[in-house]
């Protein structure tokens, strides 16, 4: 190798050394956020918690022996409720109540400082496989089909938007508690349909008692489902199952 080309290999090195560290956060912390952990009925306490690419530390200010270190193998799973409010479901038992596992419930207290937007909840997704419930209907991709529905409750329902991408299933309406983004690889099990203007979204979503459920979101449609669409979303689920 000539004199020049060694010089251009480690101005390369040096190039991608400088461009990667640039990128990767110091400590490799991906995000802070100052919370609170809501202990209701029984109060709160402050703290800071700290996302990175191994896990989650909950660092308690006003309650230091509130302090946890989560690896991804610790968290059962994420609720997030809305990008300032979310739960983190663990395995630590709660000895009061029989030994039912601890949700952890936190609210951002500083917004403008960081938030679990989407660009910070996608770093979770990425350690945990475990299915999570995600009530903020932001799909990762541009939606290759979507349609107006009514999601059907027991009794009465409510309208939104139904949006297919190649990686997500995301229901989007006003109704906040009934809104979701279903990551097709872990939250989906199938999804039925008995007629061009029905369609049932079955998940994997914990219930009431902390046990991983299955749930089905039943939609009327507003216009009829291309039969190619619901073929093709049958068997993209089925490929990654």
């Amino acid at each position: 190798m000539s004199q020049n080309n060694r010089v251009l290999q480690l101005l390369r090195c040096l190039l991608l050394f400088w461009t990667t560290s640039a990128l990767l956060p110091a400590g490799g912390v991906a995000a802070t956020l100052q919370v609170k952990h809501d202990h209701d009925p029984w109060g709160s306490c402050l703290g800071e918690l700290t996302i990175t690419s191994q896990g989650i530390r909950f660092a308690g200010k006003t309650k230091p022996e509130h302090t946890r270190d989560w690896s991804r193998l610790d968290i059962k799973t994420v609720y997030r409720h809305s990008s300032e409010r979310f739960t983190i479901a663990t395995y630590e038992d709660q000895k009061l109540l029989m030994g039912r596992d601890r949700p952890w419930d936190f609210t951002v207290t500083e917004p403008t400082l960081g938030s679990l937007d989407d660009a910070t909840f996608s770093i979770i997704l990425r350690q945990l496989e475990r299915p999570v419930v995600d009530h903020v209907a932001a799909p990762a991709q541009q939606p290759s089909y979507e349609i107006p529905v009514k999601h059907l409750h027991t009794l009465g329902g409510c309208e939104g938007m139904l949006l297919l991408s190649r990686d997500w299933i995301v229901y989007r309406t006003d109704h906040v508690k009934d809104q979701r983004s279903w990551r097709r690889t872990s939250d989906v099990a199938t999804v039925l349909s008995t007629g061009r203007y029905d369609l049932e979204v079955e998940v994997y979503e914990r219930g009431a008692q902390d046990l991983l459920q299955t749930r089905r979101f039943r939609f009327e449609l507003k216009r009829p489902l291309e039969e190619s669409v619901y073929r093709r979303l049958r068997r993209e689920l089925s490929a990654v199952r």
